[in-house]
């Protein structure tokens, strides 16, 4: 990975995590335990900080910049755009997008391919979709139907990304927080 000052502001990267060595991560950015980051991620903060939980799995070639906050349990899908808040145990599918100061609320989906539009809010447990984004439907935990709109089943268990990051450690491919420091 390539860590870079931005402002006298270094990134700082907690415990156990797996960045592959292409990401790039820049200026105030603070990542928790036990992430996962996968090639061609891009961590951007020269306006306002941004700050990763833990347990949080970013997907190939997305990007986060401006005031991004994100809480534990998060799985982000490939190519997303973030600029939001997002809650603890949520998931992003593959090239969703969440424009400046948008809100996803704890336990939601935004589905694929679809856009949370510059303020706008999804209360907990919803699943949004569309461009811009809308409120589909309620997401209701004890109905085996809304399984796949839950973060916890891609990110637990023996085929969840957790696991993979960590068979990805194992065969040497990323290094646990290897670091490369560039223009410091």
């Amino acid at each position: 990975m390539k860590l870079y000052p931005f402002n006298g502001k270094m990134p700082r990267i907690g415990k156990n995590n797996m960045i592959a060595d292409n990401v790039t991560i820049i200026g105030d950015v603070e990542i928790g335990d036990d992430c996962s980051i996968w090639p061609g991620v891009v961590i951007r903060s020269d306006t306002t900080p941004i700050r990763i939980g833990n347990n949080v799995h970013i997907e190939e070639n997305a990007i986060l910049h401006t005031a991004t906050h994100i809480e534990d349990n998060v799985m982000i899908g490939h190519g997303c755009c973030i600029e939001g808040f997002i809650g603890h145990d949520c998931m992003l599918g593959n090239t969703a997008s969440m424009m400046p100061m948008s809100r996803l609320g704890a336990h939601s989906t935004l589905a694929a391919g679809s856009v949370l539009m510059d303020r706008k809010e999804m209360p907990e447990w919803s699943f949004a979709l569309g461009v811009p984004a809308v409120l589909h439907s309620t997401i209701d935990p004890e109905n085996p139907a809304h399984l796949m709109r839950q973060a916890r089943i891609y990110i637990e268990g023996e085929k969840g990304i957790a696991a993979l990051a960590k068979e990805y450690i194992r065969q040497g491919l990323w290094a646990v927080n290897c670091t490369e420091s560039a223009g410091a």
